[in-house]
């Protein structure tokens, strides 16, 4: 039938719009893995995060601490009662879950020392501190974007993260990620585009690298790099969960993101609290809608996703700083 020619006619150019706007691989992947504890981990470390921009540490935590934290994420996104936040485009968030009584077990994450020594060689002695971005991620559906203040915070970042300020602080946050299952043979974790982080735009050209990380393994990245998650939503897996922080170097950067994070995160935690559901036919309309969303989202091109994904990027290149920041109310690293 006519309808039906026109559905085949509209998958095929999709298809085809997909195939030849797709992001490449990189053919030559970067060497980014780092064993803390060996000679000239803490340089490596900072070149290949000066460098590509991100780096995968190994076994940074034991596996069973990280079974741990995987059950509590687990419980919350997926038990009886589903309480974690639904997301327009796919998957389940826990905005801070340090706020969230059910996340007591996890809040040594953020003070643990063995994190504080792949922190203190990334910022090379320089004074940094929490910046308040914390969040749990179960199957999250994540398209390719860069780390910024979006939509309704996008006002507390008034400098551009790309240029210094007037006494010549730049920009200096990065994200630590943990996989809460193991991506060895998968390329459902982190996807990232080396050396995005200096440029404003994504270079798709240069392809895009898959990390494998095992559980206990940490990626550190700068939160500037073009990365996405994965965009399909499994219902019949076991569930894809991680969990990460954020820390920033001490200076005014750090003080307008983390005023914008907590502003967001405040809201969709109270969000949050007002969409429990036990499990029932509710859920699993939400599991279907999900599954639908994450492939339509798998067929386009992603070139195209990003320019909505990154539309507050555009902004920065006319965002000025040359005032003084307010007093910072920052709190020092030690009283995490």
């Amino acid at each position: 039938s006519a309808c039906r020619s026109v559905l085949f006619v509209v998958a095929a150019v999709a298809g085809l719009g997909r195939w030849l706007l797709k992001c490449p691989v990189n053919a030559n992947p970067p060497d980014v893995v780092v064993e803390t504890g060996g000679s000239g981990w803490e340089r490596k470390l900072r070149s290949d995060l000066s460098t590509h921009g991100y780096a995968h540490i190994h076994g940074l935590f034991k596996r069973e601490e990280v079974v741990k934290l995987r059950a509590l994420a687990e419980d919350f996104c997926y038990g009886e009662t589903r309480k974690a936040l639904p997301l327009s485009y796919g998957g389940y968030s826990v905005p801070n879950f340090l706020g969230v009584p059910e996340f007591a077990g996890a809040a040594w994450l953020p003070k643990d020392p063995r994190l504080h020594s792949v922190l203190g060689a990334a910022f090379n002695g320089t004074e940094y501190r929490f910046a308040s971005h914390n969040d749990v991620g179960c199957d999250f559906v994540g398209v390719w974007h860069k780390d910024v203040l979006r939509g309704n915070v996008a006002k507390f970042q008034e400098c551009d993260v790309w240029s210094p300020d007037s006494f010549g602080e730049q920009h200096e946050i990065y994200k630590v990620m943990f996989y809460l299952q193991d991506h060895v043979h998968d390329e459902q974790a982190m996807k990232v585009i080396p050396g995005s982080h200096v440029l404003r735009h994504t270079p798709w050209e240069t392809g895009y690298v898959a990390l494998h990380p095992r559980m206990g393994d940490a990626v550190i990245f700068d939160q500037r790099l073009s990365h996405a998650g994965n965009t399909f939503y499994d219902v019949f897996g076991k569930g894809r969960l991680f969990i990460q922080v954020g820390f920033g170097r001490a200076n005014r950067f750090t003080d307008e993101f983390e005023r914008g994070t907590q502003e967001r995160q405040n809201t969709l935690q109270e969000r949050m609290l007002k969409t429990v559901q036990p499990w029932g036919w509710p859920t699993m309309l939400a599991d279907a809608k999900f599954t639908l969303l994450g492939a339509a989202l798998s067929v386009l091109p992603p070139s195209l996703l990003n320019l909505f994904s990154d539309a507050d990027v555009k902004a920065h290149a006319e965002k000025r700083c040359s005032k003084p920041a307010a007093a910072s109310a920052t709190r020092a690293n030690s009283e995490l």
